[in-house]
This record gives C-alpha cells, structure tokens and sequence, in this order.
C-alpha cells in the first residue's frame, strides 16, 4: 500500500502559508508521495499554471512535486500513476478551509458513505473505493497574514517599497536575489488587479522571461 498525500488549492497566489502547510504535510506523512495539485483555470484572475508553478518554486516546492490538473480534487493526473485497489489517497488542507467544499463525511443517497471521508490513520481503504481529507494547523505569514485572500486585499494599497517587503516575506529566495526580487514583484503585480476592472488589469509577464532568474535546487 501506498499513500499518495496531495495538497489542493487555487493558489492565487502561491505563498509561504501554502508552503508551510507542504511542508507539514511531508512532515506528518513522511513515507508519502506528497503533490501540490493546481489547475490553469485563468477564468477569474490571470494566474496560469506556469506563473503558479514558478511562484511555488521560489517559495521552496520540490519543481516535480508540483503538478498540473484539471481538476485539483479530482487529480487523474496523478492519481493515474498509482493503484486504486491498493493506494491510500489523503487530501491536505489548512485548518481554515475546514468549512469549504468538499467536506469529508457524510452518506450518498443510497445511504452509503460518501466518497470523502475524514483522515483517521485506521482502516483506510484504497483511492477507489475513498479518499481522505486531514486538516493541519493553518499558519500565519508575513505581516500576521493567513491567506492568499489578505494578499490580494492588500496589494493594491502597497507602495513599491513595501511590495518588496512582502514579497520578501512571501518568498525568502529573493533576498539573495534583486532581480528575482523585481522579477516577483511584476508577477503578483499582473495577478492582483480588481476584477471589476478587467479591461484594466496589468499584462501577465511571460514566465519564459523569468526563468533564469528562478534558484535552482
């Protein structure tokens, strides 16, 4: 048996919160394959997969531990890669998205269980039959933030000099780097607009333009 641990989320953007909570997750799962599973859905900002991908890595993600899918809570693309009549899979998420959908438990209409249950290190049955949800502590980042929500919120409202302070924040990679500092600074800039500004909103900068500027592991 094997247990296949992925870590769901939109990512909008990427940051040392998400980070901190892959890195419990490999923590409390140390014998797993831990995945960060994220879409290219841009439909309601422009955040692409490839510019997710390139923020996660600066934030410290393992590059092949960050996968592509088309649907984050139904990752065929990875789970296509493993057994479903014997691999255990386990969704992780922080504490504070305990009340968003999917939530674990609960019965079909036939009265049966339904296919997400919550994490219990007892009698887990294989990814075809069920998949796990376990919640770990949500951690706070930056000037006292908690979610990609409050960056969103408050970038707007930020100077250039107190966008690098976050991004430092967000990113500790780019302390050691100016231009991988500025680098990161356009790439939120492009993905924090107002989406009730759309026709406003900054030009996405290609992330082929910024990838020597991106630390190697």
């Amino acid at each position: 048996m094997k247990e296949i641990v992925i870590m769901p989320g939109g990512f909008h953007p990427f940051h040392a919160g998400h980070f901190a909570l892959y890195q419990s997750a490999k923590k409390a799962f140390p014998n797993a394959d831990v995945y960060v599973a994220a879409s290219n859905d841009t439909s309601e900002r422009p955040f692409p997969f490839a510019l997710k991908e390139k923020l996660a890595k600066l934030a410290g993600v393992d590059a092949d531990s960050f996968i592509q899918v088309k649907s984050p809570f139904i990752p065929k693309e990875i789970t296509q890669n493993y057994d479903p009549e014997n691999d255990v899979l386990i969704f992780v998420r922080s504490e504070k998205d305990r009340n968003e959908y999917p939530k674990p438990g609960g019965t079909k209409k036939d009265g049966s269980p339904s296919y997400f249950q919550p994490y219990s290190d007892k009698d887990l049955q294989p990814f075809g039959k069920h998949a796990y949800i376990d919640y770990l502590p949500t951690v706070e980042f930056g000037p006292g933030l908690k979610s990609a929500t409050e960056i969103r919120n408050i970038w707007p409202k930020l100077n250039d000099r107190r966008k690098q302070a976050m991004v430092l924040s967000l990113y500790p990679a780019t302390k050691e780097n100016k231009k991988l500092l500025n680098v990161a600074v356009k790439l939120l800039d492009a993905g924090m607009y107002d989406n009730s500004t759309k026709d406003d909103k900054p030009k996405v900068p290609k992330v082929s333009e910024n990838i020597d500027y991106l630390p190697e592991k």
